[in-house]
């Protein structure tokens, strides 16, 4: 029962452990991190240093692995350079084999520690510094978790039933590669299983082939292990768990073969191979573990494009993932301040563009958003995240007052659209589902209204004219009075409570996207936000006049 205990709770610190570094890498992983991460996987030399350090470190590729979704899900790291990192963490997780011992146990321990110690000066608290200890403290669950799975495993050694089936199974290959398999995939290592073989093995108590099956079929279960963490994973995140399995089963199959090959020639292959080596009956077991380690990275390497074009056809990038990235923004548009400008104003124009979509389900002839309301806002926000760091970059690299002006400016219509996404939001869920037809005649007003300035604003936004920001201007004029005499004509009339509620809701929230779109419009327009243009065009009443007729 602690055996059972024990790595139930350490797959739940896992998972909780992978929440939260997404969670917060999503929040620090700026562009000066990116590079930092990027530059250590930029080269075939250093992706090697950092996988084996990383597999030697974790003592497991499914840590690795989701270590990587996350930074992938964060869009800190690229998937094509994540894939050969797991492959080389696989190669360096044959340290623990070859030591046979190696323990984080206590470095887990003073690293949540130490996350305590951050949580109780309230660094948590800090805008510096909270999302990198929440992601440290998310580090330290993953690994906590890890260690758990490995101390609940590491009581099977001794275990009678164990030991009985292992030696059972040398009778019959394919047994043993079903105990290797079966028992890595419920323990989440192939390491334990290999180290309890080597144990057996030593002790004269499993002939080498049965504990060479046994520790084939443990590297297959320990890469199918990864699948059942994988979850709900899409897209990118999942190909690399795909990538993973792929890894060991090349690797597996590999090794198949070359025991195939023995046992057709009467075993002159390996046994005899084994004896010139000169090692013991366990460090053969090791050799094994090596081989399939290194038969996998290399195997991979080889099969590279058959196997990337497999993984992508079986969980090709979702929806948001793509819409999820900037079209415009790069690298190189930052070596120019006008280029870094220029694709700054295309991708908020891109997201004025997807702001009437938000609208389409309130809409009669509005056409269905596959991402719904709320799956579209969480996209958006991605891009605006990252268009706000690019700007934030900008600002540092280059300190001309004329370029820090715009800087400044594409910064606060950013924020302006971040709002604008937040209202729409709750506006379509404060609109949806009115069954009082004045509410739904008023909803169906204020939806087409808004929808009407949203277009016309994206439209115009990207290359404004004078008489685009003149027409701007009359769409965006001040509602309030027009929206609070709405209000008390509904507060009049009988009707039930909740569909009053609701209409209260609607008409606040679409006065307040007018405001919104009203100081987004002011930033495309310096001299009217100056007060330098005074304009006998802005007055209230004829479009006000208008939308009451309309109502």
């Amino acid at each position: 029962m602690d055996f059972v205990a024990s790595l139930f709770a350490g797959l739940g610190l896992f998972f909780i452990g992978i929440r939260l570094i997404g969670a917060n890498l999503k929040q620090m992983a700026g562009r000066k991190l990116r590079r930092l991460i990027t530059r250590a996987v930029s080269g075939a030399g250093s992706t090697a240093a950092f996988g084996l350090l990383a597999g030697a470190i974790m003592q497991s590729v499914n840590a690795v692995t989701f270590v990587l979704v996350a930074l992938v899900s964060a869009g800190a790291i690229d998937k094509r350079k994540a894939m050969p990192v797991i492959s080389w963490a696989n190669l360096g997780t044959s340290l623990l084999v070859l030591v046979a011992a190696l323990s984080m146990h206590d470095f887990i321990l003073v690293l949540i520690g130490a996350t305590g110690l951050a949580f109780y000066f309230n660094l948590d608290q800090s805008s510096r510094y909270r999302y990198l200890v929440s992601a440290l403290l998310g580090v330290g669950l993953l690994f906590l978790g890890v260690d758990l799975i490995k101390t609940a495993a590491h009581a099977l050694r001794d275990s009678e039933m164990l030991r009985e089936a292992m030696q059972m199974s040398a009778r019959f290959w394919p047994i043993s590669f079903a105990i290797g398999l079966a028992v890595a995939m419920v323990i989440q290592s192939s390491t334990t299983v290999t180290v309890v073989a080597m144990a057996m093995a030593g002790a004269g108590l499993l002939p080498f082939a049965a504990g060479a099956m046994i520790v084939i079929g443990a590297g297959l279960g320990s890469g199918l292990s990864g699948l059942t963490l994988a979850g709900r994973l899409t897209g990118s995140a999942r190909q690399l768990v795909l990538y993973q399995i792929a890894l060991k089963a090349v690797g597996v199959g590999a090794l198949m073969l070359v025991f195939l090959a023995d046992w057709i020639s009467g075993g002159q292959l390996v046994i005899p191979l084994l004896d010139r080596l000169g090692l013991s009956r366990s460090a053969e077991l090791a050799a094994v573990y090596l081989a399939l380690q290194a038969a996998s990275t290399l195997c991979i390497a080889l099969l590279d494009a058959p196997i990337s074009r497999l993984i992508e056809a079986q969980a090709p990038p979702s929806i948001e993932e793509v819409l999820g990235k900037p079209q415009y923004l790069s690298e190189a548009a930052m070596g120019d301040a006008d280029t870094a400008i220029l694709v700054a104003n295309r991708e908020q124009a891109r997201l004025l563009a997807s702001l009437p979509r938000y609208l389409d389900a309130l809409r009669e002839d509005g056409a269905a958003d596959d991402l719904g309301v709320q799956g579209r806002c969480e996209v958006d926000r991605t891009v605006t995240r990252e268009c706000n760091m690019f700007l934030a970059e900008l600002a540092e690299r280059y300190t001309s007052r004329d370029v820090l002006d715009q800087t400044l400016r594409l910064r606060d219509r950013n924020e302006l659209i971040v709002a604008l996404q937040t209202s729409l939001v709750e506006l379509a869920e404060s609109a949806g589902g009115a069954d009082y037809d004045n509410v739904r005649a008023l909803l169906h007003s204020l939806v087409e209204s808004l929808h009407l300035m949203l277009e016309t604003l994206a439209d115009v936004a990207a290359t404004p004219d004078e008489e685009d920001l003149v027409m701007l201007r009359m769409l965006t004029h001040d509602r309030s009075e027009l929206m609070d005499s709405i209000r008390r004509r509904m507060q009049a009339e009988a009707m039930p409570h909740d569909a009053q509620q609701r209409a209260f809701a609607a008409t606040t929230v679409f006065e307040r996207c007018v405001w919104l779109l009203r100081r987004y419009v002011l930033l495309l327009d310096p001299a009217a936000e100056e007060g330098r243009s005074t304009r006998p065009f802005e007055e209230p009443g004829r479009a006000g006049q208008t939308l009451a007729r309309a109502m």
